[in-house]
């Protein structure tokens, strides 16, 4: 399958560190996702590197950031930190293209059969992704979510559930934070570029269209930072009807016959 099409602008490699074994089949590719969060993302990446799952590839994302220094933090961190991994790859657009295309970007380069996405601005516990591997594994699911902490601006226990594709089609109450294989976002065509948001959301009904499943870890493992520069706080929120009927056009819903 091709994400790519030929007038689509392509991710730029600035910095690349790579060990010479080959990687080991239980290889994890982390997805980090960069749009002006330099502030947070030291605190992302070292959430990542404590990771107790030994074997990860780090791909960091830059979607054009403009207005601090978020790209040259990730390379330095990077070169600061490349031994953890087998793989450390750093990208960025020659222009912002949104968390789809980053996603999309760092997919097409992820040398491991899972991959996990994490935007900059929230944190993992160290047994995250260790736990989630497990999941997937011992469930046969096409990806494995836990539990969210919102820490910053507000506190709380996130709505993480088991999987219900009934619930699902009226209300999205999983996160992308999540492990992914890399077969099901090929069969799914990737993340879709949505104007105002919900990129997360279309991704999960794609699953539901696919026949695919996801598995919930009922554990508190990832923390998603709510602070007044994230997107669910601007776009999103003001176009929510609006989305409501997008979702609604691009995934319509027929419930099972009784």
């Amino acid at each position: 399958m091709t994400i790519e099409k030929p007038w689509s602008l392509r991710a730029e490699t600035v910095f690349e560190a790579a060990k010479k074994a080959k990687p080991s089949a239980d290889l994890v590719s982390v997805c980090v996702t960069v749009f002006n969060y330099e502030e947070f993302l030291p605190d992302c990446l070292a959430s990542i590197a404590a990771q107790t799952h030994e074997n990860l590839e780090l791909i960091i994302v830059d979607d054009k950031s403009d207005r601090d220094e978020s790209l040259a933090a990730a390379v330095a961190w990077a070169e600061k930190n490349a031994a953890r991994f087998h793989r450390v790859c750093v990208l960025t657009h020659s222009r912002n293209q949104g968390p789809a295309a980053a996603r999309n970007s760092a997919f097409l380069r992820a040398a491991g059969k899972n991959v996990f996405i994490i935007d900059a601005d929230n944190e993992v516990y160290p047994r995250c992704i260790a736990r989630l591997l497990a999941a997937m594994q011992d469930g046969n699911f096409d990806a494995t979510y836990t539990q969210l902490e919102y820490f910053g601006d507000e506190r709380k226990i996130g709505s993480a559930d088991l999987w219900d594709p009934v619930v699902m089609a009226y209300e999205n109450y999983v996160d992308v934070m999540a492990l992914i294989k890399k077969s099901a976002w090929e069969q799914v065509g990737g993340f879709s570029h949505i104007e105002e948001g919900w990129e997360d959301y279309d991704f999960w009904l794609k699953f539901i269209d696919g026949g695919l499943t996801p598995g919930y870890v009922p554990e508190i493992l990832c923390r998603y930072r709510v602070h007044g520069k994230s997107r669910t706080r601007t776009d999103a929120h003001a176009a929510h009807e609006q989305l409501r009927v997008i979702m609604a056009y691009r995934h319509p819903f027929e419930p099972a016959a009784s």
